[in-house]
């Protein structure tokens, strides 16, 4: 028996608020980065977009192992089985070392030549192979890695660890951004090349401060030698099944977004830069979907875990509402006050700043469906349900934005700004069918732990 009730708006906001915090450290550098790096012109910006959108997004697919392994982990939490819980972190951190090697070898080959075949401008793609291979080879592709000891210490029921790496890894990268690009105390004015060398080794501190949290609480977890080798294929399959579709639905939204970036470029150096501005302000407004998401995550794992699914179902549906109202509220300001906002990117051209802000008051109109999407996703993976998510994501993502933008930019020739529509559109039929889905879910019938906790793995 638990020592006190279950209070499901205090348990949410507990775990939500260092997230929310995490998010707005995250957002803080990537507004200051692109901030930064818009000094350096149009061509630059758009280079650094690019490149860290393909980096990261090819390393956030295998990433979506971190997902998976904080639903698990935090079922076995919940059910107060430490020796399961740390099994499933052990050879999770082992699986993630292994893609880290392979990818490390794929993304260096195959980098440079994608790079000059999708982008036509070729001064913009030569800054984007640089900032590439800089990023990837200082650290960048260590962040699989931080991804799955994130994942590990949020289904402990902890988000804020994940905090404090996200204040080290950003106040590093801030630091050297200002350093490294434009040369100061002492240091080379190295423009891209700096970006991509602070973003790179804040990776590699990350990765160092989460491990060293996991080592010294190693007996939360019942976390030993045994649980890294040998692998254990039960728990394997277990961790795979289901960050598999978390997985392919990275691979979704990366596909969607790579193809709309490059069609964006073909609108111009000044319509790419002012929708860069743009993402980077929004990604501000994202904080509270992924601090309830992650909320979700965890406690609707853990709820199950301890054999109360009614809790479960209810704390999703509170994360919800909480995080639609929080955004909703952000949308208000984005709309009302565009000007302010987008001024703190001070483009070297006038346009930039018109079309980002014209772009920024459609983003407004989203900020609810883009909650409802993501926390009713994060409930859902807590539970074991990754399909779900995955399903909603291609239907939007495939069948909605990708035609419709390709329409906007080819066909009718249109600016920016519809693509900023479509993208509403995009969230709008995601929530929708997240909504669904997550009344359908027989909630009774799912199992409160893992299948492969029941196999003999001695």
């Amino acid at each position: 028996m638990e020592k006190k009730s279950y209070q499901p708006v205090r348990s949410i906001l507990i775990l939500a608020w260092p997230a929310v915090l995490e998010m707005s450290l995250h957002t803080l550098y990537w507004i200051c980065d692109a901030a930064m790096v818009m000094r350096l012109g149009a061509r630059e910006a758009s280079a650094v977009e690019y490149a860290a959108s393909l980096l990261f997004g090819v390393i956030a697919v295998c990433g979506a192992l971190g997902i998976g392994v904080n639903s698990l982990v935090a079922r076995f939490v919940g059910a107060d089985d430490k020796e399961n819980a740390g099994l499933t972190a052990g050879q999770a951190l082992s699986l993630g070392l292994i893609i880290t090697c392979v990818l490390a070898l794929v993304l260096g080959i195959f980098g440079k030549p994608f790079c000059f075949w999708a982008l036509k401008d070729e001064p913009t793609a030569v800054l984007t192979v640089e900032y590439y291979y800089a990023t990837l080879f200082s650290g960048g592709i260590l962040w699989l890695l931080v991804l799955v000891v994130n994942g590990v210490i949020r289904g402990m029921g902890n988000t804020r660890v994940p905090m404090y790496i996200a204040l080290f890894t950003n106040v590093h990268n801030i630091f050297f951004d200002y350093v490294l690009i434009f040369g100061k105390l002492g240091f080379p004015a190295l423009g891209v090349k700096g970006a991509a060398l602070a973003t790179g080794t804040a990776q590699a501190i990350g990765l160092a401060v989460g491990l060293l949290y996991l080592f010294r609480r190693r007996r939360d977890l019942a976390l030993s030698r045994s649980s890294f080798l040998p692998i254990r294929k039960p728990v394997i399959k277990g961790i795979f099944t289901i960050s598999y579709p978390v997985g392919l639905e990275e691979i979704v939204y990366n596909i969607s977004r790579i193809f709309s970036m490059t069609w964006i470029v073909a609108l111009g150096p000044i319509s790419f830069a002012a929708n860069t501005a743009t993402v980077a302000t929004e990604s501000f407004s994202f904080m509270p979907g992924f601090a309830f998401a992650i909320a979700a995550t965890t406690l609707v794992g853990q709820r199950l875990g301890a054999g109360k699914p009614d809790e479960a179902v209810k704390t999703g549906t509170i994360a919800t509402i909480m995080a639609t109202v929080l955004m909703s509220g952000i949308g208000l300001v984005f709309f009302f006050f565009p000007h302010y906002i987008m001024r703190i990117f001070n483009p070297p051209e006038a346009e930039v700043l018109s079309l980002g802000i014209a772009c920024l008051r459609i983003a407004a109109v989203e900020q609810p469906f883009i909650a409802i999407a993501y926390t009713l996703a994060g409930a859902l993976k807590g539970a074991g349900d990754t399909r779900g998510p995955f399903l909603a994501s291609f239907i939007a993502s495939i069948l909605v934005r990708l035609p419709l933008i390709y329409l906007v930019v080819f066909v009718l020739e249109l600016d920016v700004t519809y693509v900023w529509w479509v993208t509403a559109l995009q969230y709008l039929v995601t929530s929708l069918i997240m909504i669904g889905r997550y009344r359908r879910t027989q909630w009774q019938q799912l199992a409160h732990k893992p299948s492969y906790a029941m196999e003999n793995l001695s």
